[in-house]
């Protein structure tokens, strides 16, 4: 399997935009490769935004912790209508997936629904 999370690494750069080649119409890394986050957005619900924020820490030790998040961008008439409240559990949400699936699958998933994919 291919990996294409963006990675602060040089070695696996190129790695980094097979998101936005596979989802060119979704996925845009506003910064390359060296962004420290990731916008989704369909095509058909314009307005509504998810950014996929991430931090790398890395101790002395040399041990590697990513720490991502969620963010939304929904318009207030959209915001209205959600009655279930999904944009408000929306990060915590994706925290739960993140916990469950890894990373890269999370991420896929949350591409995948905005992309509403079967």
């Amino acid at each position: 399997m291919k990996s294409w999370f963006c990675s602060p690494t040089s070695s696996v750069q190129p790695r980094c935009n097979l998101a936005q080649e596979k989802y060119p119409s979704i996925v845009r890394l506003p910064e390359g490769c060296s962004a420290e986050y990731m916008v989704i957005q369909s095509p058909k619900l314009p307005g509504c935004e998810l950014k996929i924020v991430w931090n790398i820490d890395v101790t002395e030790e040399g041990v590697v912790t990513p720490k991502l998040n969620l963010l939304t961008k929904i318009p207030e008439e959209a915001l209205i209508l959600d009655k279930r409240k999904a944009v408000e559990s929306a990060p915590s949400c994706f925290k739960n997936l993140l916990r469950l699936l890894g990373i890269e699958a999370t991420i896929e998933s949350v591409i995948k629904s905005v992309s509403m994919e079967e």
